[in-house]
């Protein structure tokens, strides 16, 4: 009963919100001064983007078990730190990709009625775990890529213990890097939506993008950094869990449906200041 009753406030939500974007007038708001500037605009993304399931799943795992066979917050800042930069470059040189690609078939209408629909499908996707968590299709890690992300992990636990810091920095870039890499279908929805928002800006100079994309992907690590203070100061914590998945992964799934619903039917309101 509590899951129908939560279906039908987010159809009811998504409604309400088309109705009210496919109605509002972008000039009149602008005039209003409801406009959102572009920098508060990619905190409120970034943030959200920050709170994805699959990185968090694979950063506590690797703390959790780096604090059962360590107690040295020296390490643990070592790895954990070590993981977020390796994200970070992975990060910034995915996004810098797909506003290359942007820059190149340039604004047409189809490529914006193509990212609205690709937002609405990977929000429905991303709500749907909220219901069935994990069954049929879905943008979490597969078990194929899990398995072996869980060997690599817990393959580390000897390099933890006794390993030099050079072995120790040399393990966690490699890990981190194939965690990127497995981890992109789960986080492709929101990069995609802003590199394409981003793309139609105007800099004076070209720099002026790369620096939104860094400053995107510096807030998008502060949730990880965070997690890591957390560990390493206080030496427990547990695994994200299966709820806490579900309930990120359904809130972030709404925003992209939103999103997609402005680029569709009304993407003036992201014009963004």
């Amino acid at each position: 009963m509590k899951r129908f009753l939560i279906a039908g406030t987010i159809i009811v939500a998504i409604i309400i919100f088309f109705g009210l974007a496919g109605q509002a007038d972008p000039d009149y708001l602008k005039d209003m001064g409801v406009s959102m500037p572009l920098p508060l605009f990619t905190v409120f993304i970034a943030i959200i983007d920050g709170f994805n399931p699959c990185t968090m799943w694979v950063l506590t795992f690797l703390l959790v078990l780096l604090i059962s066979v360590s107690e040295s917050r020296k390490r643990i800042f070592s790895v954990g730190f070590t993981f977020v930069v390796v994200v970070y470059v992975f990060y910034f040189l995915f996004m810098s990709a797909w506003l290359n690609v942007f820059f190149y078939i340039g604004f047409l209408d189809p490529v914006r009625i193509g990212i609205g629909l690709l937002a609405l499908l990977a929000g429905a996707i991303n709500c749907k775990e909220f219901f069935a968590f994990r069954k049929g299709v879905t943008l979490m890690i597969q078990e194929k890529h899990k398995n072996p992300l869980v060997r690599r992990i817990e393959s580390m636990k000897n390099v933890i213990k006794n390993g030099s810091f050079p072995a120790l920095i040399v393990a966690s870039v490699t890990l981190a890097a194939f965690a990127s890499l497995v981890e992109l279908p789960c986080t492709a929805g929101f990069p995609i939506i802003y590199t394409k928002i981003l793309a139609e800006k105007v800099f004076a100079e070209s720099v002026g993008y790369y620096m939104y994309l860094a400053f995107y992907n510096l807030v998008y690590v502060l949730p990880l950094s965070f997690i890591i203070l957390l560990f390493g100061y206080f030496f427990k914590g547990k695994q994200i869990s299966k709820k806490h998945m579900q309930i990120i992964k359904v809130i972030g799934g709404l925003i992209m449906i939103f999103l997609g619903i402005v680029l569709l039917f009304n993407p003036g309101l992201l014009m963004l200041v």
